[in-house]
């Protein structure tokens, strides 16, 4: 099972037995005709692919975020 205080430690999902079964799972009932092994470590490559970008390309300024979230009317 996973444990929350370490899951970030395992970044490498390719290598990780857990996220290929995960995402195998995910394919059978989404993608059936996909749902390989080769075809789970191609959909993890990319979904990791994918999040470095996003990482690479955000910042977050918690100082604005903070700023911005002061100025939300509450509900």
């Amino acid at each position: 099972m996973s444990d929350p205080f370490k899951d970030s430690d395992d970044r490498n999902l390719v290598e990780n037995e857990e996220a290929i079964e995960k995402a195998l799972n995910y394919l059978k009932y989404h993608d059936p005709a996909n749902a390989n092994r080769d075809y789970a470590i191609g959909l993890l490559k990319r979904m990791q692919s994918a999040a470095s970008s996003i990482a690479d390309k955000t910042s977050l300024d918690f100082e604005k975020f903070a700023q911005d979230s002061e100025d939300i009317p509450p509900r």
